[in-house]
């Protein structure tokens, strides 16, 4: 009796060693899951045809930025521009990144950046824009806003639709987003001044103070 159920424990050792070999051969030889791989950092914006552009394509000083229509500093960095636009004719170029980081807490934010980029395909990339941002107070209480802005920038809600439920309009904002994160944007405004980062609105003395000397060394390299 005794040798029967020794016998019966090696039948069940020797099982266990070989199932255990079994299936550390099954589960050793499985491929490994790929991971989707990071996408890599950059150092300076990439400048596409789809962003919307003014000033002199020509210009020695490129200031790109990264905006947000949900954002109370970007409205207030738009006059800013605008002066500096004045004041420099022909000496910068500007170009616009959409950075919607707002639109969780004001959802008709990011619908304002999709009617944008409509309103670029009818030349009124620029129109629109500054309406919005004078409707920013009401766009941060959520008060809806859009058909009002469409309208004040001489368009039409009909014209934009279509436009606008495009996937291909998303994505191209989710692209500047996808770019602003890879460039290390966490805020708006954040501008390129030909690639020189600089995060949040500076008052207009102090841009336009930036904006000199680095003209100025430009125009002292080429000599």
């Amino acid at each position: 009796m005794q040798k029967h159920w020794l016998l019966i424990a090696m039948v069940a050792i020797i099982t266990l060693f070989v199932g255990g070999g079994i299936i550390y051969q099954i589960t050793s030889s499985r491929t490994p899951v790929s991971q989707p791989q990071a996408k890599a950092a950059l150092t300076e914006p990439t400048i596409k045809i789809t962003d919307p552009q003014r000033g002199n394509q020509n210009a020695p000083l490129t200031i790109v930025y990264f905006s947000d229509f949900g954002c109370d500093s970007c409205a207030g960095a738009d006059p800013i521009l605008t002066a500096l636009e004045k004041e420099f004719p022909d000496k910068i170029r500007f170009v616009w990144k959409d950075f919607p980081t707002h639109k969780n807490i004001f959802p008709e934010s990011f619908e304002i950046h999709k009617a944008a980029r409509c309103a670029a395909t009818l030349g009124k990339f620029w129109d629109f824009e500054r309406t919005a941002f004078l409707h920013n107070s009401e766009i941060r209480l959520n008060t809806p806003m859009l058909d009002k802005i469409i309208t004040e920038s001489g368009l039409s809600t009909k014209a934009l639709a279509e436009c606008m439920s495009s996937p291909a309009v998303t994505g191209v904002i989710e692209e500047n987003v996808d770019e602003g994160k890879r460039l290390g944007v966490t805020a708006t405004p954040t501008f390129f001044l030909n690639n020189i980062r600089y995060e949040g609105v500076m008052p207009y003395y102090q841009f336009a103070g930036t904006i000199r000397k680095m003209l100025a060394k430009i125009e002292y390299d080429k000599n």
